[in-house]
């Protein structure tokens, strides 16, 4: 089954990606490339795109991956609700798996049920200082009541020296 995806292309840094059909089998980065259909500038968020060729890889049953999909419909090439794009997952030092972020914007309801479900009601804290003015006036205390203790430091001369 053929692909429709980005191949990263440039520097460290200073990437731009082309958008190729290619066999899902091989990595984009193989070297086995079907076609070159355009370019994306992430940076700048420019593109070029061939939307004849685009167009006959679809009919033909190639299938986009997620974010050259998204592209694909910026572009207004297909039409449709873009795709929330999964990054890959991350391994910490010990092995686990970190969870796959997702590009997804979550709504306002989303965020106050995960807060409120999620979320226990805090104790407060014993006699906390609420002022700034109550943060002073203790510091002021606390230095009044220590005891300034004068060190004296001997120094002891060798008399044995020649």
């Amino acid at each position: 089954m053929l692909t429709l995806r980005f191949q990263r292309v440039g520097k460290k840094h200073d990437t731009t990606f082309r958008v190729v059909a290619v066999d899902s089998r091989f990595s984009s980065k193989s070297g086995k490339v079907k076609e070159v259909l355009g370019w994306w500038d992430h940076r700048k968020d420019k593109f070029e795109l061939k939307t004849e060729r685009i167009n006959y890889w679809l009919k033909n049953g190639a299938q986009p991956s997620d974010s050259c999909f998204n592209l694909l419909i910026k572009a207004k090439i297909i039409e449709g609700k873009k795709r929330p794009v999964v990054f890959h997952k991350k391994k910490t030092k010990e092995g686990e798996e970190v969870p796959a972020k997702t590009e997804t914007t979550k709504t306002a309801e989303q965020q106050l049920t995960e807060t409120s479900e999620a979320s226990t009601p805090l104790e407060p804290m014993a006699e906390t200082p609420e002022t700034k003015e109550e943060i002073k006036e203790e510091a002021k205390e606390e230095i009044k009541e220590e005891p300034k203790t004068e060190e004296t430091v001997e120094i002891k001369e060798d008399t044995n020296s020649q």
